[in-house]
């Protein structure tokens, strides 16, 4: 347990009327809407990287948010995922998801990020066990890092496509095992800049690669 959130009791439902901050006025997760729960309609999930990993950063400045677990070892990979169930657990939030970039500290290769993402995939295991929050789903950072610039799928690097389809792949084995109901491909980078310096056919040609690669180990891991 941490006490970053000490101060702020469970969030429940208290109608419209409520003056309380730390109450919800209009979900109620109990009511039965169209014959189904409001809960079972609404199937909110935490998003690991604007709730824990932005910064407070905008494109004319840097950080602005000053948290416990800002840093780049794996101890603070672990107080964030603390902090983060503590959170779940005060919303009552039936789901949350994440991008692997959100969970664990970038390494110096990516046998060393993917050792990190698999040691922070085992807490989330432990923290889940104790927990009534689920993964919604998993997803890939393939955006952020300047390897990125020019793209994942599309990029004309091949090196960089492998390390694209490998950090897919590990993202996708750890929604697997942690229950997650969905995985999300998000193509933030994908494509061409300007049409005077790509080749719009290799770049789909290598987009539809991508994803039926992804297709086909779906199937290969069994995730339904």
């Amino acid at each position: 347990m941490t006490d970053f959130f000490d101060a702020i009791p469970k969030i429940r439902y208290e109608g419209p009327e409520t003056d309380n901050e730390f109450a919800f006025r209009h979900y109620n997760p109990d009511e039965i809407v169209l014959g189904k729960r409001m809960e079972d309609h609404l199937r909110f999930a935490v998003a690991y990287w604007h709730s824990f990993a932005w910064e407070g950063g905008d494109p004319f400045g840097g950080r602005t948010f000053d948290r416990p677990w800002f840093g780049a070892g794996m101890d603070h990979a672990r107080l964030k995922a603390d902090v983060a169930f503590e959170m779940f657990d005060i919303l009552g939030a039936p789901f949350f998801c994440f991008h692997d970039a959100d969970v664990r500290p970038e390494g110096t290769n990516f046998a060393e990020s993917l050792r990190n993402f698999e040691a922070i995939i085992d807490y989330f295991d432990e923290k889940m066990s104790a927990s009534s929050t689920r993964l919604l789903w998993g997803t890939a950072n393939l955006f952020s890092h300047r390897r990125y610039m020019s793209g994942a799928a599309t990029n004309p690097d091949p090196d960089v496509f492998a390390y694209a389809a490998a950090t897919v792949k590990a993202c996708m084995d750890a929604t697997h095992r942690l229950g997650g109901e969905n995985y999300v491909l998000w193509g933030g980078r994908e494509g061409y800049e300007t049409l005077l310096n790509t080749d719009l056919g290799r770049e789909a040609a290598q987009a539809g690669r991508f994803l039926q690669m992804v297709v086909d180990y779906k199937h290969k891991i069994g995730f339904k």
